[in-house]
């Protein structure tokens, strides 16, 4: 069982590394959609938060979180950030509403790809965590694992 468990886990968890290789790729390859949403947003003088403003220049690796800022304007819900979430003026919420089909499927596409490759490394490394936790906790259990 212990060996299933780590098999499983390990295969997740590379699998979702994989993913999110691709993912790096696939950013690069569309990033030119992903700078027209925001610098079109920033250049109408469109509030945004500072924290989502370094987002943006912090590349792919950041690139998630503004992503989220995007699909939650897009929504029509309030941005969170610490305990109270705030409306943004209707502009902001106009500008993301009217953004062409082909931009907006591009924000909803990018967000489900990250939240796959989040589950998938994430069950991985619940998968491992189970199998560390009872071959620390059940005496004998890697031992009679086969």
């Amino acid at each position: 069982m212990s060996f299933y468990l780590m098999l499983i886990g390990s295969v997740l968890v590379f699998s979702g590394i994989g993913f999110f290789i691709f993912i790096m790729l696939y950013f690069g390859v569309t990033k030119k959609k992903y700078e027209t949403i925001v610098s079109g947003y920033l250049s109408r003088a469109l509030p945004m938060p500072d924290v989502y403003t370094v987002f943006y220049h912090g590349g792919f690796f950041t690139s998630f979180l503004l992503v989220r800022f995007m699909r939650q304007v897009l929504l029509g819900k309030k941005i969170g950030l610490g305990k109270k979430g705030y409306w943004l003026p209707a502009e902001s919420y106009d500008y993301f509403n009217t953004l062409p089909n082909e931009l907006i499927v591009w924000i909803k596409k990018y967000y489900m790809l990250h939240i796959i490759e989040l589950s998938i490394i994430i069950s991985g490394s619940l998968f491992i965590l189970l199998d560390s936790l009872l071959g620390a906790v059940v005496p004998g259990y890697a031992a009679y694992s086969g």
